[in-house]
């Protein structure tokens, strides 16, 4: 069986973070490790606290998964400089060369999540071990200091994401302002994919996508498959569908 180590927070809803992590992995069938960077209490409308995990334990964490067998790496929250260092020192101790990061500043009702010192960090010594990078339209602005909504100048956001030294970037188009839901995947050597799909009324109010989508790329990657663009392509249409029922159940309730 496959393994995949998780490394983020968690979310007290459960709807985000660590729990959609495994909720993912265990709907996919992916064998799985955790590493929990911070306690968050939250719940879809409003964000109220979060505690980061002290160093000392986050690496404790890491050092009880090193030597077991990881067939990719996904990376959600970072909530500061100590556990950027951290993580970045154990990605450099372990031979995996499938790692996920799903850069999460803030959460979806608002809260605060990473320093503005600890983008900088992440940006200078974290992405250059990193095989795709799956920020959303927001996120990458952040990472460059842009102001990018449409799809139109979308490649050059993600040309500005990947000097940063992963070897690809994946930005999410949600929350755009197009007709439908255009992903953009650009890599290191300029070849460029669009994975376009129907936009889903209300699909944007269902939360953890972020954190599904990324983690369902590192199940496919995981399985042994090198192809980035299949695998991306196959986290998509999981997401989708997993999109479609959520609503489906609100709509319902």
């Amino acid at each position: 069986m496959h393994h995949v180590l998780i490394i983020g927070g968690s979310d007290s809803s459960c709807g985000a973070g660590i729990s959609a992590d495994i909720e993912t992995l265990v709907n996919l069938g992916s064998h799985f490790y955790v590493c929990v960077t911070a306690v968050t209490a939250q719940k879809d409308i409003a964000f109220q606290k979060s505690l980061s995990v002290d160093a000392s334990t986050i690496k404790a964490q890491l050092d009880s998964v090193h030597g077991n067998k990881i067939d990719a790496v996904k990376i959600g929250m970072l909530p500061n400089i100590e556990t950027i260092k951290i993580v970045t020192e154990f990605l450099g101790k372990i031979s995996c060369s499938k790692i996920v990061l799903d850069p999460v500043f803030k959460s979806s009702s608002g809260g605060i999540l990473c320093s503005i010192e600890s983008i900088q960090l992440l940006k200078k010594i974290l992405l250059p071990h990193v095989t795709v990078l799956t920020p959303n339209l927001d996120e990458a602005n952040i990472l460059c200091s842009s102001e990018i909504c449409d799809s139109e100048n979308i490649y050059n956001l993600a040309e500005a994401c990947i000097n940063y030294g992963s070897e690809s970037v994946l930005i999410k188009g949600g929350h755009s302002t197009d007709a439908t839901c255009k992903d953009f995947l650009l890599n290191s050597n300029n070849k460029k994919f669009t994975f376009e799909r129907e936009r889903i009324p209300k699909g944007t109010e269902v939360r953890g996508t972020g954190c599904r989508l990324a983690t369902a790329i590192a199940h496919f990657l995981a399985l042994g498959n090198s192809n980035l663009e299949r695998a991306v392509s196959n986290a998509g249409d999981y997401l989708h569908q997993y999109i479609i029922k959520k609503v489906s159940e609100s709509n319902d309730s």
